[in-house]
């Protein structure tokens, strides 16, 4: 196992207070109430589907003062997860070469912390530590597990304002490509849309005429994503657009035993699924190359189309799960992964707007 893959780290936090001026700006007043020292279980579901990324969090054993507060005022749910970086003093030596490790350091911040999150390159694979999810909170429950533990669990969904509750009106001129679409609807909707990625590959085609825009925005994103065969999906409050055939921009990341890969990964009818350490920096459309592991292979019956394993061990993250016990053993990742670049059955599926799961 990687030498610096000890010392679990971990902040969760709930914000309340939140509250927002005539021009949609927050005002200030909100206020952060870690919750980090108490026995917390989590878990982040991330999903490349217009479901959204959602997480349910189980604090355990809160004062009744504190847990009404975050029953009637609690809106935003911001999880930071993974193990203790290095700093530029660290030197790490590989046991079997003697060759330092540390090949890279960036001393920007990657956290809220003052003093702590300098982001290491160790090999090929970042010093892992950095924010899992951040959405708002949509539904408070309250339980009792044992005769001694009460718990608090809190859904949040990350995206729902922007899509869910948020329209637009506007009037545009003919010309615009499904690309400006997308943009002229993540910018001008009431609730501003921020955008990470918009395909490169959408449809040149161009509105004929002048469109009216008006009512949901959710509604003009999956219109351009059915015709264009693509999917959308929030992550970190960002919109991001793919075709499953467009090409990620970043390199692999290289996933062995040593770096925190468990058991063996299964294949399924998509792809893989495999398991490993908890590492934030697996996201959405994230490249993955499997090394120095086996895949178990599984048997199809007659008439059932299997998606061969990939020639490079890389795969694409299209599901991704979080889960963590601040007090057990669970500090895990895991992935759903089909074939680099959507070769295989499934990209064959979804490039058939007939069959997308958007097109439906």
């Amino acid at each position: 196992m990687s030498q610096y893959l000890w010392g679990r780290k971990y902040r969760i936090q709930v914000v309340t207070g939140m509250e927002k001026d005539k021009d949609g700006k927050l005002t200030g007043n909100e206020k952060a109430l870690d919750v980090s020292n108490l026995h917390c279980v989590f878990e982040v579901h991330k999903k490349r589907d217009e479901g959204g990324s959602y997480a349910v969090v189980k604090i355990y054993n809160l004062n009744a003062q504190t847990e009404q507060k975050l029953i009637t005022e609690g809106d935003r749910l911001i999880i930071e997860a993974g193990y203790k970086g290095l700093t530029k003093q660290d030197h790490l030596v590989d046991i079997d070469t003697g060759e330092p490790w540390v090949t890279q350091v960036d001393t920007r911040k990657t956290t809220m912390d003052a003093d702590e999150g300098v982001q290491v390159t160790i090999g090929t694979e970042p010093a892992r530590y950095g924010k899992i999810f951040d959405g708002k909170i949509t539904w408070p429950s309250r339980s009792k597990e044992s005769n001694v533990d009460y718990v608090l669990t809190l859904m949040a969904i990350d995206g729902d304002d922007p899509l869910n509750l948020n329209y637009i009106s506007k009037t545009v001129g003919k010309g615009l490509n499904q690309r400006q679409i997308l943009e002229t609807v993540s910018k001008d909707s009431e609730t501003k849309i921020p955008t990470n990625v918009i395909s490169d590959s959408l449809s040149p085609q161009r509105l004929p005429r002048g469109k009216v825009f008006f009512g949901s925005p959710r509604d003009y994103i999956r219109d351009v994503c059915r015709g264009n065969a693509a999917s959308y999906y929030i992550e970190d409050g960002q919109l991001n657009t793919y075709r499953l055939q467009d090409v990620p921009a970043n390199e692999a990341m290289v996933v062995t035993p040593q770096t925190g890969l468990i058991g063996m990964p299964s294949q399924t009818q998509y792809g893989v699924d495999f398991k490993m350490l908890l590492n934030p920096a697996v996201k959405l459309q994230t490249m993955i190359k499997i090394q120095g592991s086996e895949v178990n292979e599984t048997t199809v019956t007659p008439g059932e189309q299997q998606t061969p394993l990939d020639d490079e061990w890389i795969y694409q993250a299209i599901e991704v799960t979080h889960r963590g016990d601040t007090r057990g053993n669970d500090w895990y990742t895991e992935v759903v992964g089909i074939s680099r670049y959507g070769t295989g059955s499934l990209p064959a599926l979804a490039a058939n707007e007939e069959t997308n799961a958007n097109g439906q």
